[in-house]
C-alpha cells in the first residue's frame, strides 16, 4: 500500500510538471502557427479537467504497474509502461479527435507524441518506487 501511495503522489507530480513543461517548451513552438486559433485564452483555461485528467492516468498506470510483467530493469521497465501508456492513451485520443474536428491533425499529432513525454516520466518514478 505505501507503494502504491507514494507512487500516486510522486507521479502525480511528476506527470503534471512533465506535462507543463512539455507543452510549454515543445508543443507549443511546434505547433502554434496552426493550433492558436483552437486554444483557450490562458485566463479560459479550465484547471480542473485538466489536473483531473494527469490524475486518473497517473492512477491507472499506478494500479496496472504491479501487473505488468516485463522482465528488464525498473528503469527500462518504467520507460516501456509509459510509452505504452502514452502511446495508447494521448497518441490515439489525438488522432481520433484531429479525425472528427476541425483540429489539424499534424499539429494534434505532434501534441499527442509530446505528451507522451510525461507518461514516460511518471512510469519511470513508478518503476522506481516500485523496485526500491
Amino acid at each position: 500500500m505505501q507503494n502504491f501511495l507514494i507512487s500516486l503522489l510522486l507521479g502525480f507530480i511528476v506527470n503534471n510538471v512533465i506535462g507543463i513543461l512539455a507543452a510549454r517548451f515543445i508543443a507549443k513552438p511546434l505547433t502554434i502557427k496552426n493550433m492558436h486559433k483552437f486554444e483557450r485564452k490562458k485566463e479560459d483555461t479550465k484547471m480542473l479537467p485538466i489536473i483531473a485528467g494527469y490524475f486518473l492516468i497517473t492512477l491507472l498506470m499506478v494500479l496496472v504497474y504491479p501487473y505488468f510483467g516485463l522482465e528488464a530493469s525498473w528503469l527500462v521497465k518504467g520507460t516501456v509502461w509509459g510509452l505504452i501508456t502514452g502511446g495508447m492513451s494521448f497518441v490515439s485520443v489525438y488522432l481520433i479527435i484531429s479525425g472528427w474536428s476541425i483540429l489539424p491533425p499534424k499539429e494534434m499529432f505532434i501534441s499527442g507524441v509530446v505528451d507522451i513525454l510525461p507518461t514516460v516520466a511518471t512510469g519511470i518514478v513508478i518503476a522506481y518506487i516500485y523496485s526500491s
